[in-house]
C-alpha cells in the first residue's frame, strides 16, 4: 500500500439538490440564427485622383468637418467641402451648375465670400450664391487656396474637393504617408454621420432677419429685408433665372409665383389662374401684394414684377437650422443666413441567407437583433438582393442572397464600434398557449419514452408525457395539467 493511502477520502458523487416547480402555460419561440454584421448605413469609400506620394493623411476615428483635408498627394490637398452633388469636373471662370453651387455655399460658409481690408473694414465682394462661377467666386477661390497652401490659380480641380453629405468619420485608411498612389485607388473609407446644409444672403446691405430656428419655410414668407427690401421665399423646384413680369413666356416659375400669390390670399378678386401663363390677373395678384409688401418695407418698389433679387427658392420641406447672429447690421452678400444639421450616424445589418430560405427575410420582415453583450434590438429587412452570391472561396458552397437589415437603435454597448458581429434571431417556430415545464424536469423511462416526477399529497409518482418544443430552457409537454408540480434539480 502506498504511504498515506489511508488517509485519502475515496471520490464520492455531488449531492443533487431536488426542488419542486410548476408547470406553466407559455408561448414558445424557436429561433433559427444567421450570422451578420452591423455597419454604418452611409459608408463613402474616397477615391484618389492623382498620381503621386501621399504626403498627409487622416488616421482611422479622425473627425471629418467642412474644410478638412483628407489626404495630400505631392502635397496638394484634397479637402472636403458639403454637398449632394460631386466635384466631377473642373472648375473656372463661366462655369454654372450644381457643383458650382455647393462650391460657393462652402466658400461663403468658411468666410472666403468676404474680407477684411488694413484698415480691419469688411470688404463685401458682391460674391452670390448663384451657381456661377464669375470674378466674384474666382477671388473667393485665390483667398482658399492661399490659406490652404495651393496653388493659386483661381480654378478648381476634380480632385481637390471631396462632396460629402455632412460630418464624418473615418473608419478605415488603405494606405500610409510616403506611399506611391495611382489614380483611381481608394484611400479611405468615412463612415457618414450627418447632413449639412446653409442657405445665404443675396444682397450686401442693412439686415434685418425674420427667420427663426426651426421654421418649415412655406411660400411667401419674408426671409429678411435688405436696406428696406423684402426679400421672400418661393418652395419649388423650378429655376428662377429671369424676372417675372408682363410678357414672359410661360413655365414653371411663372407657376411658382402664382401659387404662391394663391397661397397668401391674393387672387386678383377670385380671376387668378394657377396655370403658368403670366396674365393680366397674374401681374394684378402681385400689384396687390407688393402694395402691402411696401406698407411694412418701404423699398419694395410696386411695378407687378417679380424681381429675380426679390425671391429665394427653396425646395418643399426646408426647415431653419440655427440662424446667424451678427454682431453688424450691415453684412456682405453671400453669408450664411443659417446652416442646417441633422445627426442621423444611421447603422444598418448585412447578413445573407440560402436562396431556399429567402422568404423567411422578405422585404419588411421583422426580425430580432442580438448584440454581444446580449442586447436585442429590433430590425426590419429594407434590402433584398436581386442576385445570388457564391463564396468564391468554396465553389461547392450554395448560393445565397444579401441582405440589408435596419434597426431601431443601436444599444450604448456597440454604439463606439464601426463594425460589429451581430446575430439575426428568426422565428422558426411557435407554440402558444402551451404547456411547459424546464426541461431538467424530463425523466427518460428508457422504452424511447419520457416522464415527469410529479409532486403529490404522499409523496411522488412518474407520469408519461409526450415532449413537443424546446426553447430557452423549457419544454412543451402534453400528459399533464398547468399548476403541475414537477421535480428538477436545482
Amino acid at each position: 500500500m502506498l504511504a498515506g493511502a489511508d488517509d485519502v477520502e475515496p471520490n464520492e458523487p455531488e449531492p443533487v439538490t431536488l426542488a419542486a416547480v410548476s408547470a406553466e402555460v407559455r408561448d414558445l419561440i424557436e429561433f433559427d440564427e444567421l450570422d451578420g454584421r452591423m455597419i454604418y448605413a452611409d459608408v463613402e469609400p474616397i477615391g484618389n485622383g492623382r498620381d503621386g506620394v501621399i504626403t498627409s493623411l487622416l488616421d482611422s476615428g479622425d473627425a471629418v468637418e467642412r474644410g478638412t483635408v483628407l489626404y495630400a498627394v505631392n502635397a496638394t490637398p484634397t479637402t472636403v467641402f458639403y454637398g449632394s452633388f460631386p466635384f466631377y469636373r473642373s472648375l473656372g471662370e463661366g462655369s454654372v451648375g450644381d457643383d458650382v453651387l455647393v462650391l460657393e455655399k462652402n466658400l461663403a460658409a468658411l468666410g472666403y465670400h468676404s474680407f477684411e481690408d488694413e484698415d480691419g473694414n469688411m470688404v463685401n465682394t458682391g460674391f452670390t450664391v448663384d451657381g456661377v462661377y464669375d470674378e466674384s467666386t474666382i477671388d473667393a477661390v485665390l483667398r482658399w487656396q492661399k490659406d490652404s497652401g495651393m496653388p493659386e490659380t483661381g480654378d478648381v480641380g476634380a480632385s481637390d474637393i471631396i462632396a460629402l453629405a455632412g460630418p464624418a468619420v473615418v473608419s478605415d485608411v488603405m494606405t500610409d504617408v510616403g506611399r506611391r498612389v495611382n489614380s483611381g485607388g481608394t484611400i479611405m473609407e468615412l463612415n457618414v454621420v450627418g447632413r449639412a446644409d446653409t442657405a445665404h444672403y443675396e444682397h450686401s446691405g442693412e439686415i434685418e432677419t425674420f427667420v427663426t430656428t426651426g421654421q418649415v419655410l412655406t411660400s411667401g414668407d419674408v426671409l429678411y429685408s435688405v436696406d428696406g427690401l423684402a426679400v421672400t421665399a418661393v418652395v419649388s423646384d423650378a429655376a428662377f433665372d429671369r424676372d417675372i413680369g408682363d410678357g414672359v413666356d410661360r413655365g414653371d416659375d411663372v407657376l411658382a409665383v402664382e401659387e404662391m400669390l394663391l397661397s397668401l390670399g391674393y387672387d386678383a378678386n377670385g380671376d387668378l389662374e394657377v396655370d403658368d401663363v403670366f396674365d393680366e390677373n397674374t401681374e394684378k395678384a402681385i400689384l396687390d401684394w407688393e402694395e402691402d409688401l411696401q406698407e411694412t418695407f418701404d423699398a419694395v418698389i410696386v411695378d407687378g414684377v417679380v424681381s429675380r433679387d426679390e425671391i429665394i427658392t427653396f425646395e418643399p420641406g426646408t426647415v431653419a437650422g440655427p440662424v446667424t447672429d451678427f454682431e453688424e447690421e450691415i453684412i456682405a452678400s453671400g453669408s450664411v443666413l443659417w446652416s442646417s444639421s441633422t445627426e442621423t450616424a444611421a447603422r444598418l445589418v448585412e447578413t445573407s441567407i440560402a436562396v431556399a430560405d429567402k422568404d423567411k427575410l422578405a422585404d419588411g420582415t421583422a426580425v430580432d437583433v442580438e448584440f454581444p453583450e446580449g442586447d436585442i434590438v429590433q430590425g426590419t429587412v429594407t434590402a433584398v438582393a436581386t442576385s445570388t452570391t457564391t463564396d468564391p472561396m468554396d465553389p461547392d458552397a450554395e448560393p445565397t442572397i444579401d441582405i440589408e437589415i435596419s434597426l431601431t437603435q443601436v444599444p450604448v454597448s456597440a454604439r463606439d464600434f464601426n463594425q460589429v458581429d451581430v446575430t439575426i434571431k428568426l422565428v422558426e417556430k411557435i407554440a402558444s398557449g402551451a404547456t411547459v415545464v424546464p426541461v431538467g424536469a424530463l425523466v427518460a423511462t428508457g422504452d424511447g419514452n419520457f416522464a415527469v416526477e410529479a409532486i403529490t399529497t404522499t409523496g411522488t409518482t412518474l407520469i408519461q408525457v409526450d415532449p413537443g418544443m424546446f426553447s430557452d430552457g423549457w419544454v412543451e409537454v402534453a400528459g399533464i395539467q398547468p399548476g403541475t408540480q414537477v421535480v428538477v434539480p436545482s
